[in-house]
């Protein structure tokens, strides 16, 4: 398995902690959900296109924008389309960077309008990039999608919808239930996106994995002392655990979330931080960044699984080694399809698909809790260091019938 603390650069940050420190700080480290530019890539197209093909089904077109800050004038968000607030909204719209994706130094919105504008090429007749008012009016489109990378605390996002929502003829639209919103994104922390789908335009969210938080992936004693952790370095610091007190866990090839800890990306009082100005080295990260990784060591350290890179390749091994996690993660108090994904480091859809099997086999409750017959299927014991292994019949992987092929 490859994580950052195994890099050069991770290397060169743990040199930055106390003799004493560094070990929970590697922990710290290793949590980090890492992506790649290809992993990114290939799942954002993935969602959109499921977008699309359900428009081009409808004979309807969709409009992309890639999520951005919003103009405010005492702090109240602008319209998206310049004095678009009253009557008819007319123009072209605002165009996002254009940088090539290749570039180091890009942010998130430059990935994603390098993303949108590929997109948009290979579907033509369903898919606008960036549209104003003129093309929404003459194209007809029923369907608005915000892209973004990660929905920390549901702020940017938010703000975004507000600009369109202040647009009059969009508001018109709407009222005659002619144009709804949708906000798509790799990842989210659990209230965060929350906050965008209670949001007065009630977008749909599709998300395709949880994010992984401070709170919630760590516990007991490594909880509290990665909490100290993140206080005692940088000295000073606001946000300690990120924006929001988020503490998120993930890191994308183009960047880390300000909602991440400031230990990671911070230069406060001279600290030498890991991401410098929030921005990742690419290459680096991508050699590193396989999210399997998280899922193989927990398979290892929480269910005993030998061999569990061989026995995750296998379909019935993945299936059995995935309801394990989903199951002991509930058995933990997590209930959420969030929660459990973030926990897991599963895409939520395979959370859910499997918590839908785990209830019908009858070992959910209709409230997200472990039954009895649940809790017999989850059979542990206590192991070294405090590690749960799961019995196994005759030594070898323990296959659930209920989840058995015909």
């Amino acid at each position: 398995m490859s994580f950052l603390s195994g890099t050069a650069a991770g290397e060169a940050w743990l040199q930055n902690f106390d003799t004493v420190d560094k070990p929970i700080a590697k922990k710290l480290l290793d949590g980090l959900l890492l992506i790649s530019a290809s992993e990114f890539n290939s799942k954002m197209t993935t969602q959109l296109a499921v977008i699309a093909a359900c428009a081009r089904e409808a004979g309807q077109v969709i409009a992309l924008y890639a999520e951005r800050e919003m103009a405010k004038a005492d702090g109240n968000v602008l319209p998206l389309f310049p004095k678009t607030e009253r009557g008819r909204a007319r123009g072209h719209g605002v165009q996002p960077v254009l940088v090539s994706p290749n570039r180091q130094d890009v942010g998130s919105e430059g990935i994603l309008a390098a993303l949108i504008s590929k997109f948009r090429n290979a579907n033509p007749a369903t898919v606008l990039s960036h549209p104003g008012p003129d093309d929404l009016r003459a194209k007809r489109v029923r369907k608005i999608v915000i892209v973004t990378d990660f929905i920390g605390s549901g702020k940017r996002a938010c703000e975004m919808l507000e600009a369109f929502g202040n647009v009059a003829s969009i508001q018109s639209w709407r009222s005659y239930g002619l144009i709804e919103f949708e906000v798509v994104c790799y990842s989210a922390a659990e209230w965060g996106a929350k906050t965008v789908a209670d949001h007065r335009l009630k977008p749909t969210l599709t998300i395709y994995a949880a994010c992984p938080v401070v709170s919630e992936t760590f516990m007991g004693a490594d909880l509290k002392a990665i909490e100290d952790l993140c206080r005692k370095y940088p000295k000073g610091s606001k946000w300690p655990m990120g924006f929001n007190a988020t503490g998120s866990l993930i890191a994308f090839s183009h960047g880390i979330p300000n909602n991440a800890p400031q230990i990671f990306h911070s230069s406060l009082n001279g600290w030498r931080p890991l991401f410098q100005g929030r921005s990742t080295l690419m290459s680096e990260l991508d050699q590193v960044a396989d999210t399997s990784d998280h899922v193989v060591k927990q398979s290892t350290e929480l269910l005993g699984v030998r061999n569990a890179r061989e026995i995750l390749h296998k379909q019935s091994g993945s299936v059995w080694t995935h309801t394990m996690l989903v199951l002991h993660a509930v058995r933990s108090g997590l209930q959420s399809i969030e929660g459990l994904s973030a926990r897991t480091r599963l895409p939520i859809a395979r959370v859910t698909e499997i918590v839908e099997v785990a209830s019908i086999a009858g070992w959910l409750s209709p409230t997200r809790r472990l039954t009895k017959l649940g809790r017999r299927e989850l059979r542990w014991k206590a192991a070294k260091h405090g590690a749960l292994i799961l019995a196994r019949q005759d030594d070898e992987l323990y296959f659930p019938t209920q989840l058995r092929a015909p």
